[in-house]
C-alpha cells in the first residue's frame, strides 16, 4: 500500500515509506473517531518536506486526508504525522442557513443535488454524484455538520455514504450506495473466537413524554413508547405497549425543538438510549473481512440465546512492516 504525499493543491509529491500507519473512520461525527496517524523515522523528515494542509492518503480508499500536526518524538527517534480524514473534514463544516433564513432547507430536493450543494464549500475537494437519483429529501437543517446531514438525508432511503480518493481527478468522491446485509452470510459469534459482550435485561424506558414548545396548557405534549420488537410507536393503542408495572416512563424536556417531527425524532433517540440492554457489543479484527461503514452483519451469543442485527459504525485500519489489519466496531 503505498501512502501518498501531496502539497495543499493537491501536486503529488511522492511515496511516503512509513514505520506505521493508523486510521480510524466512523459513522460518529466526532473527529476523534475520524482521524489518522503515520509515523516515520526522523531522520527521514527533512526530506519530504511536508507542511501542515499537505495530504497524505492511500489512492482509490477513505484513508488519509489533510496534515494537521507534526510531533517529533525523540526518545523513538519517530517523528509523528497527525491528521483528519476525509470524513472528519466533512464533520468539521456547520451548514449556517443562508442569510434571512432559519434553516437549510432541503425539502423537496433530490439527494445528489442536496449532496452537491452540502460539499459546495469545500474548494472542489469534495465531488458528489451529479444528475438526479429520484429520491427526495424531505429535511432541513439548523447548524448541523456535513457529515450528519448527509448520512441523515441518505438513511431513509436505506443508503449509506462512501468515499474515495480519486488520484487521477484529485477529488474525493462521494457516492450512495444501498446498505448490504451480510447477516444471512456473515455471523460473528464465539464460534469464530470472537471477543464481545452481551447483556440480557429490560429496556431501563418504554415510555417517553415528551416536552415541546410552549407554556403550561399550551405546551407540546407527545408520547411515544418502545415496543418488544424494538421499535417505536406514537399510536397509544398499538398492540404491545407496556402497561402496569411493567411501565417505566421518562419525562424528556426539549423545548428548544424546532417543530414536532424533532421532538418526536428526540423521544425516540431517548427510547433508544435508554430501551432494551438486549445487546451485544463486539470489536473484531476483520481476517479476510473487508466491509464498508454502514453496511449489517449478523451478531450471535449462543450462551444469552441472543441474536442480532447491527451496524458497522467504526473501522481502524493498522499497516505497518508486519502486514496490515482492519478492526470493526459493530453497534
Amino acid at each position: 500500500m503505498d501512502l501518498i504525499h501531496a502539497d495543499n493543491s493537491f501536486n503529488e509529491l511522492g511515496v511516503v515509506e512509513f514505520v506505521r500507519f493508523d486510521g480510524i473512520i466512523s459513522l460518529d461525527a466526532d473527529v476523534q473517531g475520524n482521524d489518522w496517524e503515520a509515523e516515520i523515522p526522523a531522520e527521514d523528515y527533512s526530506r519530504y518536506g511536508f507542511a501542515l494542509g499537505h495530504y497524505l492518503y492511500f489512492p482509490d480508499s477513505e484513508w488519509g486526508g489533510r496534515l494537521e500536526k507534526i510531533t517529533h518524538v525523540s526518545k523513538t527517534h519517530t517523528v509523528k504525522l497527525c491528521g483528519v480524514t476525509w470524513r472528519g473534514m466533512l464533520s468539521r463544516r456547520a451548514l449556517l442557513p443562508p442569510d434571512g433564513q432559519t434553516h437549510t432547507d432541503l425539502r423537496d430536493t433530490d439527494i445528489y443535488p442536496a449532496m452537491r450543494s452540502l460539499v459546495s464549500g469545500f474548494g472542489g475537494l469534495f465531488s458528489a454524484p451529479s444528475g438526479n437519483s429520484g429520491l427526495l429529501c424531505g429535511l432541513k437543517f439548523r447548524y448541523t455538520n456535513v457529515l450528519d446531514a448527509i448520512l441523515d438525508i441518505l438513511e431513509p432511503h436505506g443508503l449509506r455514504l462512501a468515499l474515495a480518493l480519486d488520484p487521477d481527478s484529485r477529488h474525493v468522491i462521494l457516492s450512495a450506495p444501498a446498505v448490504a446485509d451480510h447477516s444471512d452470510e456473515i455471523e460473528l459469534s464465539g464460534d469464530y473466537d470472537f471477543s464481545y459482550t452481551s447483556t440480557l435485561g429490560q429496556a431501563t424506558y418504554n415510555h417517553v413524554i415528551a416536552l415541546g414548545r410552549g407554556e403550561q396548557e399550551n405546551r407540546t405534549v407527545r408520547h411515544v413508547w418502545l415496543l418488544p420488537d424494538g421499535t417505536t410507536t406514537t399510536d397509544p393503542n398499538a398492540s404491545g405497549i407496556a402497561s402496569g408495572a411493567d411501565e417505566r416512563t421518562l419525562v424528556y424536556d426539549y423545548s428548544s425543538a424546532e417543530d414536532e417531527k424533532a421532538l418526536i425524532k428526540g423521544a425516540k433517540k431517548q427510547l433508544k438510549d435508554h430501551g432494551a440492554q438486549n445487546s451485544i457489543e463486539i470489536t473484531f479484527d476483520s481476517g479476510d473481512l473487508d466491509l464498508p461503514l454502514g453496511d449489517k452483519v449478523g451478531l450471535r451469543d449462543r450462551t444469552l440465546a441472543l441474536s442480532d442485527v447491527r451496524t458497522i459504525t467504526g473501522k481502524l485500519l493498522t499497516v505497518s512492516a508486519d502486514g496490515f489489519s482492519l478492526k470493526y466496531t459493530v453497534n
